[in-house]
């Protein structure tokens, strides 16, 4: 395990700049929906103050307009990225959009009494962050071995749950030790700045992608990166077949399009990719946990943990468990077990854990709002151990699987419809789940546990396993090409390589001799 994570050093330090994007998203997502339950904020911006949960109509419409939003922007964000990382690259692309939600986090953090300041800052931090969700998941799993690909690509979510929980703490933190005032909700509104600001200035260090550049004929910058990344040398043979294979791999795409990059789309094995890949980012909505990660505060109000501060320390230790319970399926799950059995487990978890919470809702709803009854323990109690179940399948897994099913000349497009598609979804649920708990109480858990019952049987019927597989490989899982095939495209490249060292070779011996 040291040996590999020092032979890998150099693709966890990309990963870990990459991934400062995902952190953003954790931490501006955790931090509205925990900063809409302090009073300070409900105070400055004229909303109802005592209220709990979602128990009041115009703080439930409010909350869901604050959430809401940076999803919406996500989504456009998202969908802009797909078209900007295919023309100008992975690198420059990040840059750009870390940029753009600098400026979102820097309008929200200055907003004073006007809640469509708000609004607006959360729409240009979504930007950035959507543009981000859609770049870096194919900028780390083009530079990831294959052998640990799940893990590294996996800590997407792991990186997502750590900005998440520090926001939840953070904010537990300030209700407590901050008194109510502007500075109390303005301070962690504001500290999302300090990674965006390490991020872009990590980015100026890194190297391009090698298959972004190899696509676009840069064949010597991309040996180059590639041997960077892997800590090799150029002439290195790990390094050698694996340029061999990514080049084989865009050749047989321009083979078979001539070049059109829409056409490839409607091939049958890339075809079945976009499709897979739609589904299981939009399963991945309804599943329920961006319900609970963006609302927890007051879900946990609602089922029971009425006091502000009990409901905010509530929530601190569901993101706590989800960094745990995500980290330990990274190291040891995800690579050991595959995509296609984490998926299945994880529904199956998922949807038995919200039928518990739905039964007893409905069975033993709250009414001592000054105690915290057996029954609201036991509600926490599965809301905790279901999202052990979601951190260890559905919600690395996706990500992980979206960036390493498309060849590399549509990976862009694909990952960009993916992300693009998770954040169409993500707005509809965080848009619904205050109205949701509001008029229909505990069906909300129920309307979840059904949904999860529905992944698991896609997953059963449509995912295939692509654990131990080279990017280039996924051509041949998904019948783009068969497996004869590759190996003799290969060969090609490497006899073409080798021939043209060889007259290289000889055109300086005949230099020599007539000198």
């Amino acid at each position: 395990m040291p040996s590999d994570f020092f032979k890998n050093r150099r693709v966890y330090l990309l990963t870990s700049v990459a991934y400062m994007g995902s952190l953003l998203f954790g931490y501006d997502t955790g931090v509205m929906g925990s900063v809409l339950a302090l009073s300070s904020f409900k105070k400055d911006f004229n909303l109802p103050i005592g209220s709990s949960g979602f128990a009041n109509a115009k703080n439930a419409y409010v909350s869901s307009n604050v959430v809401s939003l940076l999803t919406a922007g996500c989504f456009f964000g998202a969908i802009a990225a797909a078209f900007l990382n295919e023309r100008f690259g992975r690198r420059y692309s990040l840059m750009f959009f870390t940029v753009i939600f600098l400026i979102g986090a820097a309008v929200q953090t200055g907003a004073h009494h006007e809640i469509g300041v708000i609004y607006g800052g959360r729409v240009i931090a979504g930007l950035g962050i959507g543009g981000m969700s859609s770049i870096t998941p194919v900028f780390v799993s083009e530079n990831c071995p294959p052998n640990v690909r799940g893990r590294i690509a996996g800590l997407f979510q792991e990186f997502l749950v750590i900005g998440s929980t520090f926001a939840y703490w953070l904010d537990y933190g300030v209700s407590l030790h901050i008194p109510v005032s502007t500075k109390q909700w303005r301070v962690p509104v504001a500290i999302q700045l300090i990674p965006g600001g390490f991020m872009l200035f990590g980015l100026f260090f890194l190297k391009e992608s090698p298959r972004w550049l190899m696509k676009n004929g840069r064949h010597q910058e991309a040996a180059e990166s590639l041997a960077h990344i892997r800590c090799e040398t150029t002439e290195s043979p790990e390094v050698l077949k694996e340029l061999a294979e990514i080049r084989a791999a865009i050749e047989e795409e321009l083979n078979a399009t001539e070049g059109v990059t829409w056409r490839e789309c409607l091939l049958p094995g890339n075809r079945y990719r976009f499709l897979t890949g739609f589904a299981l980012m939009f399963w991945q909505q309804f599943s329920g946990t961006n319900s609970i990660g963006y609302y927890a505060p007051q879900i946990f109000q609602t089922v029971g943990v009425s006091k502000s501060s009990s409901s905010l320390f509530a929530t601190g230790v569901y993101g706590t468990v989800k960094v745990v319970a995500t980290a330990i399926f990274l190291l040891l799950g995800i690579d050991r077990f595959g995509r296609k059995k984490s998926l299945i487990f994880g529904a199956l978890w998922m949807s038995i854990m919200m039928f518990i919470i739905g039964a007893v809702l409905v069975t033993h709803p709250p009414t001592n709002v000054g105690s915290v009854s057996h029954a609201s323990i036991a509600m926490v109690v599965m809301i905790y151990l279901y999202v052990i179940g979601y951190s260890a399948s559905w919600g690395p897994v996706p990500w992980v699987y979206l960036g390493e099913i498309f060849p590399t000349r549509l990976r862009a497009y694909g990952v960009g419809m993916g992300a693009a598609t998770q954040w169409l979804f993500n707005f509809v649920i965080t848009k619904i789940t205050p109205e949701a708990v509001y008029h229909i109480k505990w069906r909300t858990f129920l309307m979840f546990a059904i949904f999860c019952l529905g992944m698991c049987v896609f997953v059963i019927f449509f995912i295939k396993e692509t654990k131990g597989r080279t990017l280039e490989d996924m051509d041949i899982l998904f019948g783009a090409v068969n497996a004869e095939q590759r190996a003799e495209d290969v060969e090609k490249v490497l006899a073409s390589e080798k021939g043209a060292v060889q007259m290289e070779e000889n055109s300086i011996d005949m230099a020599r001799r007539k000198s």
